[in-house]
């Protein structure tokens, strides 16, 4: 399968993840970076619970893919 490296910037510090085009951004920061306070319910973006700010804007991270949040500055609960 095709990967792709996701560059961002997570709670200010830059973050190379290597990612399959599919995975979503809460699957990189609870399992690539180790960032559990981001928590996955619904998956379907209703919830709230996978809410990250993406750019300063807030934005639910499990129906969001990583790849297409390249480049852009993430503040997850911690940060």
């Amino acid at each position: 399968m095709n990967t792709l490296v996701a560059e961002l910037t997570v709670n200010g510090a830059p973050v190379k993840a290597i990612a399959e085009p599919r995975t979503q951004l809460c699957e990189i920061l609870r399992e690539t970076l180790n960032l559990t306070g981001t928590h996955v319910g619904c998956e379907q973006g209703v919830c709230g619970a996978c809410t990250v700010l993406v750019d300063g804007k807030p934005q639910r991270s499990c129906v969001s893919y990583a790849g297409d949040c390249s480049g852009s500055s993430v503040i997850t609960i911690e940060g």
